[in-house]
């Protein structure tokens, strides 16, 4: 990844971080700890999976040591979910601002245990975030919201 893709791919977390907080904020308060069923997350532990996976991109991005065992308890509301998004994703943004080419070069091993190199990783993310809004959309849907849940406007910039 050239330094010339590290603008977008921030932008994009941007892009993919608004609107999982909008479908957050679209979410019946009733329907925030409510499952499709079975072993389906409700909208609620969806954010807070964004959340974790988000700190332990940053943590690799930054060379940090990402210990799982520390996560926060659940959130108890929207809010503290958003924050947490907010948190993780902006410090995922930062960190690929400040990525060097020896940065991007640098092997990183994924949660399944294969490394890669960290640019190989950076480029993953936004399509990882995408499958947590699906996640979201589906739960929505389920509940018989049949709107996308885009924000307005939605990467208009």
């Amino acid at each position: 990844m050239s330094a010339d893709l590290r603008e977008p791919l921030g932008m994009w977390v941007e892009h993919a971080k608004h609107r999982f907080v909008y479908g957050l904020e679209q979410t019946p308060d009733d329907r925030l700890n409510w499952s499709p069923g079975g072993e389906a997350a409700t909208p609620l532990q969806l954010a807070d999976k964004v959340a974790g996976f988000m700190g332990f991109v940053a943590a690799n991005f930054t060379g940090e040591e990402f210990d799982p065992s520390q996560a926060p308890p659940p959130s108890q509301s929207r809010e503290e979910a958003q924050q947490r998004l907010n948190q993780s994703c902006d410090r995922v943004a930062e960190a690929i601002a400040g990525l060097s080419d020896e940065d991007l070069a640098r092997p990183i091993v994924a949660p399944w245990g294969r490394t890669y190199p960290l640019a190989f990783m950076a480029t993953g993310v936004a399509m990882i975030l995408g499958y947590f809004q699906g996640q979201l959309n589906y739960a929505q849907m389920a509940y018989g919201d049949g709107e996308p849940n885009i924000p307005p406007q939605w990467m208009a910039d």
